[in-house]
């Protein structure tokens, strides 16, 4: 905006008769004192927004859904030319006609009916979020602290879409107004956030500052372990039970300084790790970042664990990468393949417990009520060599392993938008949380998830699973609630 004032004030001193100035006073009712003055100056110069009249712009006007569509489609440099459309309710001569065809050619716009439109019908709150989602194909979602937004709602998912991408915030802090008609400097605020990343209103993931150099609580954790899995297509529950391990997830002491160096082997040793994930010795990471910004050491974890998983280390069955058993040797190797890691004792061939690995399955038994089958993986002592000739690293003599009599475990909290699954259990939650009143459902339920999972609404909740926003129908009636993700059937 600096930028434009100061361009504004050479053309004055040129005295062109062409002024960015002279633009920006088009519209004698958007003063600069108007909230939405930058947003609605900013679609002006990029040929987006017309007035009403010569000189007005009509800001608290209620927006039209024809309007809406006009608008979208010239910000998305669809083909706006006037013509026949399929709604029988928008005449070939309308001026938004073109561009609401192009918007439903795209997937944009739908109508009321297969054939009603309500071109002159002022757009709601709800359905500028469903239209936004759509047209800028917007996939993070963020909790929302709307208490009027409900499941049930059909641009629910997109609400939560728009405010995690800083297009749209509430009506109030805890009301976002679904039913509500946008005013037309509203939407211009919309649709220029959208379009300009500088506009776009400030969002903390999982509501967690990262300047804070404070330990989020213990469900925003889990949300920022979640996302960042999800984000890279890893299972978050190995993510979660390896944090857990490392540092019980906690990355920061009281002065605000981040946990170093912490004994992960139990040999009265540290070996130098920072944080959460106790990252240790890599040049391609920024060692402050790993210190002070926690999302960046998530992200720094998550990443040393895929590349681990690419190595050339055993393999439990296909290796499918969204099967927990498939991270079995991922995990030894993110804690390095020495000997205190072998998965059996030489000597006897027992199990080794105490391995790093099996400890992070055990936490996720533990704290994500998950359990695996790691416990059929056909491992003999013979598969693995460590001695003072191998410097006590180990040496894999065997790269296939099969889970004898079991099947893998699929992940639960890595399903999108619309997949279908069936429930193991007679109740769902109303709310995100065991202590949630529940609704009665069929055992073996099939629920439609209908947007991304939100952790525990309960801060000091010790679980690590995560909570669907689902649907399902009894007797002949959609019923909305939460259902918990290690209760979903494989």
């Amino acid at each position: 905006m600096k930028k434009i004032i100061a361009f504004v004030a050479i053309l004055l001193l040129m005295g062109s008769s062409n002024s960015v100035f002279a633009q920006q006073e088009k519209f004698t009712d958007v003063s600069s004192t108007n909230q939405f003055y930058e947003h609605i100056y900013y679609l002006y110069e990029q040929n987006v927004i017309n007035g009403k009249g010569p000189n007005t712009f009509a800001p608290k006007n209620n927006v039209t859904r024809g309007e809406a569509a006009l608008m979208l489609a010239r910000a998305l440099k669809l083909d706006t030319a006037k013509r026949d459309t399929v709604f029988n309710d928008v005449s070939s001569q309308s001026v938004s006609s073109g561009a609401i065809q192009s918007a439903y050619d795209a997937g944009i716009i739908n109508g009321y009916t297969k054939t009603t439109f309500g071109i002159d019908d002022p757009i709601k709150r709800g359905d500028m979020a469903s239209l936004l989602a759509r047209a800028f194909k917007l996939v993070d979602e963020e909790v929302i602290p709307f208490e009027d937004v409900a499941i049930s709602s059909s641009a629910y998912s997109s609400i939560r879409k728009v405010y995690a991408a800083g297009i749209a915030g509430g009506f109030s802090p805890v009301k976002f107004e679904v039913n509500k008609p946008v005013t037309r400097e509203q939407f211009s605020a919309f649709l220029a956030r959208a379009l300009n990343d500088d506009l776009r209103l400030p969002v903390n993931k999982c509501g967690y500052d990262t300047q804070s150099r404070v330990n989020p609580d213990r469900q925003t954790m889990n949300c920022l372990l979640t996302d960042a899995a999800r984000d890279a297509n890893i299972p978050p529950e190995i993510v979660k039970a390896a944090a857990t391990i490392e540092s019980g997830w906690v990355h920061f002491q009281s002065n605000g300084e981040p946990i170093m160096n912490r004994d992960i082997d139990g040999d009265g040793k540290g070996d130098g790790g920072i944080g959460l994930m106790q990252i240790t010795n890599n040049p391609k990471y920024d060692d402050t970042k790993l210190k002070y910004d926690l999302k960046y050491n998530i992200k720094a974890g998550i990443e040393i664990l895929q590349e681990k998983f690419k190595l050339d280390l055993p393999k439990v069955g296909s290796h499918n990468p969204t099967d927990l058993e498939s991270w079995y040797f991922a995990l030894l190797a993110y804690n390095g393949a020495k000997a205190v890691n072998s998965p059996l004792y030489s000597a006897t061939g027992l199990r080794n417990y105490t391995a790093y690995q099996e400890k992070v399955y055990k936490a996720l038994d533990d704290y994500g009520l998950v359990k695996t089958n790691i416990g059929s993986i056909d491992m003999q002592s013979a598969d693995f060599t460590y001695n003072e000739a191998t410097d006590y690293r180990i040496v894999f003599n065997k790269k296939n392993f099969t889970l004898t009599g079991k099947v893998p475990t699929p992940s639960k909290e890595l399903l999108k938008e619309g997949a279908k699954v069936k429930y193991n259990s007679g109740k769902m939650r109303t709310q995100p949380s065991t202590q949630s009143a529940d609704i009665s459902i069929p055992n073996n339920a099939v629920f439609t998830i209908v947007a991304d999972p939100v952790s525990d609404r309960n801060a000091t909740a010790k679980n690590n699973f995560i909570w669907y926003p689902a649907q399902t129908e009894v007797n002949g009636k959609k019923v909305s609630g939460y259902i918990a993700s290690y209760l979903i059937l494989p």
